[in-house]
């Protein structure tokens, strides 16, 4: 498969890590803001566990390491389709990343900051498979990780 070709396979999996998420970060907002990361990184690694799912996630992942078009593929969906959906979870209206973070009261910077601790963690679990972090259960990964992920969200 080519990388554009493997780009495209996975973005139905990245649309619904998307929605995934937005869902999360609606039913944060809308309860105790002290869940949003818990509840963002759940939602993440819930769709990552999905045997269905993390072939077309991790294909979409390689071709953004690996191409320009992926890349750039990747990258449009983070910044335009994510948090566009986060918005309409929200107020029913899409967003941007600006917006989003004046929602939850942040610099743009901290939403950007959680969001490569994520991919971070997705690259060594999922992609390099480096130990502990491979084996750990999504339980210790979501106990370690929501602390920092919280203090970006939360300012």
């Amino acid at each position: 498969m080519s990388q554009v070709g493997a780009t495209e396979f996975g973005m139905t999996a990245l649309k619904s890590l998307g929605a995934g998420l937005a869902e999360a970060s609606a039913a944060s907002l809308s309860g105790p803001r002290e869940q949003l990361a818990e509840s963002l990184l759940r939602s993440a690694l819930t769709r990552w566990e999905d045997p269905e799912v993390r072939p077309k996630l991790l294909a979409t992942l390689t071709a953004a390491t690996t191409s320009k078009e992926g890349a750039e593929q990747l990258r449009d969906f983070l910044y335009s389709q994510l948090f566009a959906q986060v918005g309409i979870a929200l107020e029913d209206k899409p967003m941007d990343i600006e917006q989003v973070a004046e929602k939850l009261d942040v610099p743009a910077i901290n939403i950007n900051a959680a969001a490569a601790q994520v991919w971070g963690v997705v690259l060594y679990r999922y992609v390099l498979e480096m130990e502990p972090i491979a084996s750990a259960s999504s339980e210790e990964l979501i106990d370690l990780l929501s602390p920092t992920i919280q203090r970006y969200l939360l300012g």
